[in-house]
Protein backbone atom coordinates (compact mmCIF):
# COMPACT_ATOMS: atom_id res chain seq x y z
CA UNK A 1 0.00 0.00 0.00
CA UNK A 2 1.26 3.55 -1.00
CA UNK A 3 2.21 6.36 1.55
CA UNK A 4 -0.25 9.56 0.68
CA UNK A 5 0.42 13.18 1.60
CA UNK A 6 -2.00 15.17 2.34
CA UNK A 7 -3.20 18.29 3.19
CA UNK A 8 -5.95 20.12 5.54
CA UNK A 9 -7.50 23.38 4.05
CA UNK A 10 -8.55 24.52 7.60
CA UNK A 11 -5.74 24.18 9.54
CA UNK A 12 -2.84 23.49 6.75
CA UNK A 13 -1.83 20.69 8.49
CA UNK A 14 0.64 18.37 6.59
CA UNK A 15 0.30 14.86 7.01
CA UNK A 16 0.75 11.06 5.39
CA UNK A 17 -1.52 8.42 5.57
CA UNK A 18 -0.65 4.96 4.17
CA UNK A 19 -3.93 3.51 2.49
CA UNK A 20 -5.24 1.72 -0.71
CA UNK A 21 -6.40 3.90 -4.00
CA UNK A 22 -9.77 3.40 -3.88
CA UNK A 23 -10.10 5.13 -0.32
CA UNK A 24 -11.87 7.84 0.37
CA UNK A 25 -9.53 10.62 1.61
CA UNK A 26 -8.81 10.51 5.35
CA UNK A 27 -10.04 13.55 7.77
CA UNK A 28 -7.57 15.82 9.29
CA UNK A 29 -6.16 14.51 12.58
CA UNK A 30 -6.05 17.72 14.03
CA UNK A 31 -9.05 19.60 13.49
CA UNK A 32 -11.03 16.62 12.30
CA UNK A 33 -12.49 18.63 9.17
CA UNK A 34 -12.97 16.52 5.80
CA UNK A 35 -11.17 19.18 3.75
CA UNK A 36 -8.75 17.85 2.44
CA UNK A 37 -6.40 17.56 -0.50
CA UNK A 38 -3.65 15.62 -1.70
CA UNK A 39 -0.48 16.57 -2.32
CA UNK A 40 1.40 16.01 -5.69
CA UNK A 41 3.90 13.42 -4.54
CA UNK A 42 7.71 13.67 -5.10
CA UNK A 43 9.71 10.56 -5.71
CA UNK A 44 13.53 9.59 -6.41
CA UNK A 45 15.04 6.83 -8.41
CA UNK A 46 18.05 5.75 -9.41
CA UNK A 47 18.57 4.77 -13.24
CA UNK A 48 20.81 1.67 -13.66
CA UNK A 49 21.68 3.29 -17.22
CA UNK A 50 22.54 6.73 -15.07
CA UNK A 51 24.99 4.96 -12.64
CA UNK A 52 26.73 3.28 -15.05
CA UNK A 53 27.48 6.46 -16.81
CA UNK A 54 28.41 8.22 -13.71
CA UNK A 55 31.30 5.20 -13.24
CA UNK A 56 32.17 5.20 -16.53
CA UNK A 57 33.14 9.00 -16.35
CA UNK A 58 34.72 8.00 -12.87
CA UNK A 59 37.46 5.40 -14.36
CA UNK A 60 37.65 8.01 -17.94
CA UNK A 61 38.46 11.08 -15.62
CA UNK A 62 40.67 9.08 -13.49
CA UNK A 63 42.48 7.02 -16.30
CA UNK A 64 43.34 10.42 -17.77
CA UNK A 65 44.61 11.86 -14.43
CA UNK A 66 47.14 8.87 -14.72
CA UNK A 67 47.69 10.24 -18.47
CA UNK A 68 47.63 14.02 -17.50
CA UNK A 69 50.77 12.95 -15.15
CA UNK A 70 52.45 10.91 -17.76
CA UNK A 71 51.68 7.39 -16.31
CA UNK A 72 50.80 5.38 -19.25
CA UNK A 73 51.58 2.20 -17.02
CA UNK A 74 49.38 2.92 -14.58
CA UNK A 75 46.42 3.88 -16.48
CA UNK A 76 46.81 1.12 -18.35
CA UNK A 77 46.89 -1.15 -14.86
CA UNK A 78 44.00 0.91 -13.80
CA UNK A 79 41.80 0.21 -16.86
CA UNK A 80 42.76 -3.22 -17.02
CA UNK A 81 40.90 -3.98 -13.70
CA UNK A 82 38.04 -1.15 -14.15
CA UNK A 83 37.48 -3.19 -17.45
CA UNK A 84 35.89 -6.31 -14.98
CA UNK A 85 33.51 -4.62 -13.54
CA UNK A 86 32.51 -1.72 -16.17
CA UNK A 87 32.15 -3.14 -19.47
CA UNK A 88 31.70 -0.04 -21.49
CA UNK A 89 33.08 0.63 -25.35
CA UNK A 90 34.32 4.02 -24.12
CA UNK A 91 36.65 1.68 -21.11
CA UNK A 92 37.24 -0.45 -23.69
CA UNK A 93 38.36 1.49 -26.96
CA UNK A 94 40.62 3.54 -24.42
CA UNK A 95 42.38 0.58 -22.98
CA UNK A 96 43.44 -1.31 -26.18
CA UNK A 97 44.31 2.15 -27.50
CA UNK A 98 46.76 2.48 -24.55
CA UNK A 99 47.94 -1.38 -24.54
CA UNK A 100 48.73 -0.84 -28.55
CA UNK A 101 50.55 2.38 -27.91
CA UNK A 102 54.71 1.29 -27.21
CA UNK A 103 56.93 3.54 -25.25
CA UNK A 104 59.25 5.86 -27.04
CA UNK A 105 62.80 4.61 -26.36
CA UNK A 106 65.15 7.24 -25.00
CA UNK A 107 62.93 9.81 -24.70
CA UNK A 108 60.80 11.42 -21.80
CA UNK A 109 57.85 13.84 -21.77
CA UNK A 110 58.45 17.38 -20.62
CA UNK A 111 55.95 19.45 -19.84
CA UNK A 112 56.00 23.27 -20.61
CA UNK A 113 55.93 25.27 -17.99
CA UNK A 114 55.70 29.36 -17.65
CA UNK A 115 58.50 31.26 -16.47
CA UNK A 116 58.19 34.73 -15.60
CA UNK A 117 61.07 36.85 -15.96
CA UNK A 118 61.55 40.03 -14.81
CA UNK A 119 62.49 42.87 -17.51
CA UNK A 120 65.71 45.11 -16.46
CA UNK A 121 65.36 48.85 -16.91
Amino acid sequence: MPIYEFRCEICGLVFEKIQKMDDPWPPCPKCGAEKVFKLPSIFGFTDAASFRSEREQAILKRARDYLIDGKVKDAQRFLTKAQEYVKTDRINKLSEALHQRQPVKGAFVSRTELVVTKKKD
